[in-house]
């Protein structure tokens, strides 16, 4: 298990050189953290596309590395996604 802080811009996440942590940092910060759900529309996306600077294509390609990873766990809605609680706590 890993435990995520979101509330200091040191957070390790934000440390690695591994950009799609970059990303996930921001959808634990976006994420319904009542249900443990990230959807991934337009608005969500734009934000950590501003954030990070990068591309849409950019953007799937590090959320796919996600969801390989099983960090995110798509739900069957289309844009909708569960964080996998066994793997880390916020």
């Amino acid at each position: 298990m890993v435990t995520v802080y979101l509330d200091t811009k040191d957070s390790v996440l934000l440390l690695s050189k591994d950009v799609s942590f970059h990303v996930l940092y921001y959808i634990l910060i976006q994420s319904d953290m009542e249900h443990n759900y990230w959807y991934a529309d337009k608005v969500h996306k734009a934000r950590i596309m501003d954030k990070l600077n990068i591309s849409p294509p950019t953007l799937d390609k590090h959320i796919a590395s996600l969801k390989e990873r099983k960090l995110i766990i798509p739900t069957g809605s289309r844009g909708k996604y569960r964080l996998n609680m066994q793997i880390f706590s916020i």
